[in-house]
């Protein structure tokens, strides 16, 4: 049998594999690359398993075209050649811009485009070089918040500092469960090995999370519990404790840093015993935790999705980087550094000023090309100057943003959408046309899309395993062929278009070609490990060289820190506050057809409530509960989880599948689609970053019995 290298493309890890195929060239075998000098081995049950997704007969493998209205559902679609397809979408673009202008066209792509090196330039530029300022990314629902702090206190957006793992004594981990997430916006295999060997060699490793994560044991690190929607005030009071008592590298910040006195003036207000209520934690557990902090020969911080989907990601990122640069650990051996990859430099792009957007509920801002989630079914919706065509890349938003409701009414009105993915979703049974697209076994790539994230950089290039099957497409050629349809300059121009020719430009500014990477053993060449102390020369493009330690930029943003802290210290004792459940069998939409996914328990999400919580409601494990609050209410089985902090219950995102008629193991079991809870509207996103606030939100538990009103 032929064995064939190639790494998964599901998160950040991008796991090197090896793929077994059988004598009439199928994969037949997914395996860990045993021999990677990097992984070791590993890989999860997702990668492991993908083939499932690979042969899913509910694949979409030829391109689709719709044949009954957008508001009938389910949808009917007949099969069409590729040339008819792109010829019918062209026309219909063109003539959509050419009579109400670039702005009625909008784009959205999700998670799995992002980890996509060779089709994501093209993805994320696409609706700027259309000329349209109303596109929508998944960025805004996890990961916006950290560019947008990064650009403001650095002056780059593409830098994101990650944990020294290997030397460091100290690590602080704010809403992350590595065990489960594998460590987002870090590129790390093993995901519980580095805090076993941090504990091993006698340090120590402490979590903030509303919940004990299954990430936390005694080899691993302790959880200290802490209230959804608080970890600015815990990071403010920590900082706070530090600098009275002396912790602030004084030198290093008069060199380094500027707006220090912005930075004292926010920490002032949030002393410990302030608070102590609102997070939840005790004044002298927060000293406790500035003094490890502190005294730790080395100490590195690190922030997760739980945090980002709150209603204050970018400022708790602020905090966070301030901790780690005014205690001396920001580019010290043991903190935070930048792990460079293939980038000698932090890349410069910075963020364009706000583009205000008029929409049906007033100006948004347009930030990093994307406009916030929740807006896409309004500004389809809206009466004056409506979108009237959007193109779908790899994603799903009617399940994976606020505002379900709205845009299923919104979406049958349309002149024309477009979705190109491997299946025909619940976003898809609004579609005009879907587009087949390859999936990461189909596909020639190098590791690009998470390389700057690894604490032990390397470059992977693997070919394609096996051809897109049947008349499926690499994103990277359905993108370009669509920019060619509008009369946009292409990669398919020209004679010899070359689906890895970025990727070759990049090796070459490194000296490395992808035939000398595929000759190395397990077809990977290790690179240079950076130097910590070089951080300041290399990641900061302020034109001053300074760190900014309370950007100006964060003015109205700190004033409304501080009417929200007042919020929470006002809430009832008793209120519940839901957050997302991370899940080893969940990742998003093109997982959820997936049969080994969908087994027993872990086929749907209930709503996971404290023992105690559920017994003061009259609620036991198995009965059905309603969650309800002013955006929505969703019905859902109960599952006692003693892991939970009181008041706070929690449930798993990627569900909802009801009327996704074209995933027939997801609709099967759909659960029910959390985000209808979560904030739609002008007070629902964060404005520093367009990100939406997904997680922490208030809700209302009661007893739902047979007879009321589903």
């Amino acid at each position: 049998m032929n064995r064939k290298r190639t790494f998964c493309r599901i998160c950040e890890p991008l796991c090197p594999m090896v793929a077994t195929l059988d004598g009439d060239g199928n994969v037949a075998k997914l395996e860990p690359d045993r021999e990677h000098p990097v992984s070791q081995g590993f890989a999860c049950h997702k990668g492991l398993n993908f083939i499932e997704v690979h042969t899913d007969p509910d694949r979409v493998n030829q391109p689709l075209k719709r044949v009954n209205p957008k508001h009938e559902l389910p949808a009917q679609f007949e099969p069409v050649s590729w040339d008819e397809a792109l010829a019918d979408i062209g026309f219909r673009l063109r003539a959509v811009r050419d009579a109400h202008g670039p702005d009625a066209i909008s784009t959205y792509f999700g998670n799995p485009v992002s980890l996509n090196s060779n089709a994501f330039p093209l993805a994320a530029t696409l609706g700027s070089r259309i000329g349209s300022h109303r596109n929508f990314n998944a960025g805004t629902q996890d990961t916006a918040n950290k560019p947008a702090a990064t650009e403001a206190v650095f002056g780059t957006l593409n830098l994101f500092p990650i944990p020294d793992f290997a030397n460091t004594q100290y690590l602080l981990c704010f809403g992350g469960n590595p065990k489960i997430s594998h460590w987002t916006y870090t590129s790390l295999h093993q995901p519980l090995s580095v805090l076993q060997d941090i504990v091993g060699r006698g340090g120590k490793v402490r979590f903030i999370n509303p919940r004990r994560i299954e990430s936390a044991t005694a080899s691993t690190g302790e959880v200290t519990l802490i209230k959804p929607e608080s970890d600015l005030y815990l990071m403010a009071a920590i900082l706070h404790e530090l600098h009275r008592t002396g912790r602030f590298d004084r030198a290093l910040i008069d060199q380094r840093g500027k707006h220090l006195d912005g930075l004292l003036a926010f920490i002032a207000h949030y002393p410990p015993e302030r608070v102590e209520h609102v997070t939840g934690i005790d004044a002298a557990t927060i000293r406790t935790i500035a003094r490890e902090y502190a005294d730790a020969p080395s100490a590195a911080a690190y922030m997760a999705t739980g945090i980002n989907q709150g209603r204050q990601g970018t400022l708790a990122y602020w905090l966070l980087l301030m901790m780690s640069f005014v205690t001396g650990n920001l580019g010290r051996t043991g903190g935070d550094y930048y792990a460079r990859g293939f980038y000698p430099n932090a890349r410069t792009a910075t963020l364009a000023p706000p583009h205000p957007v008029e929409t049906g509920v007033g100006v948004l801002p347009e930030i990093a090309g994307a406009l916030p989630g929740f807006a896409l079914g309004e500004v389809i919706a809206q009466q004056h100057d409506p979108v009237r065509a959007l193109i779908v890349l790899s994603g799903n938003p009617v399940l994976s943003m606020p505002g379900e409701a709205k845009l299923r009414e919104a979406l049958p009105g349309l002149d024309l959408m477009v979705h190109i993915d491997l299946f025909r979703n619940a976003t898809g049974e609004y579609a005009d046309y879907i587009l087949p697209a390859a999936d990461w076994l189909e596909r020639s790539e190098c590791n690009m899309s998470a390389n700057a994230m690894q604490p032990r950089p390397f470059v992977h290039f693997v070919d394609a395993v096996v051809p897109p099957q049947h008349d499926r497409r690499d994103d990277w050629w359905i993108i370009s062929r669509l920019q060619q349809e509008l009369g946009i300059p292409s990669a398919l121009d020209g004679e010899n278009p070359d689906i890895l020719g970025r990727t070759r430009k990049i090796m070459a500014r490194i000296g490395l070609d992808l035939d000398a990477i595929r000759a190395q053993p397990a077809q990977t060449a290790l690179l240079p490990q950076p130097e910590r102390a070089d951080f300041y020369d290399t990641v900061v493009f302020h034109p001053d060289g300074k760190v900014d330690c309370c950007p100006p930029f964060f003015a109205d943003a700190i004033a409304r820190s501080h009417v929200i802290f007042a919020e929470l210290e006002a809430e009832p004792e008793d209120q519940f506050k839901l957050i997302s459940l991370r899940t080893n069998y969940m990742h998003n939409s093109n997982l959820a057809n997936m049969p080994t996914l969908k087994r027993g328990k872990h086929a749907s999400n209930p709503l996971h409530i404290h023992p105690d919580d559920a017994a003061r409601l009259g609620l036991a494990e198995g009965d059905t509960a309603a969650i309800a609050n002013r955006y929505g209410r969703v019905v859902s089985p109960v599952r006692l989880d003693g892991s939970l902090r009181r008041c706070v219950v929690a449930m798993s995102h990627g569900y909802g599948h009801a009327k996704a008629f074209g995933l027939r193991n997801a609709s099967a079991v759909p659960g029910v689609n959390v985000n209808a809870l979560m904030p739609t509207g002008p007070d629902s996103f964060e404005p520093l970053s367009n990100m939406a606030h997904l997680t922490g939100v208030a809700v209302e538990i009661t007893r739902f019995a047979a007879g009321d009103e589903a």
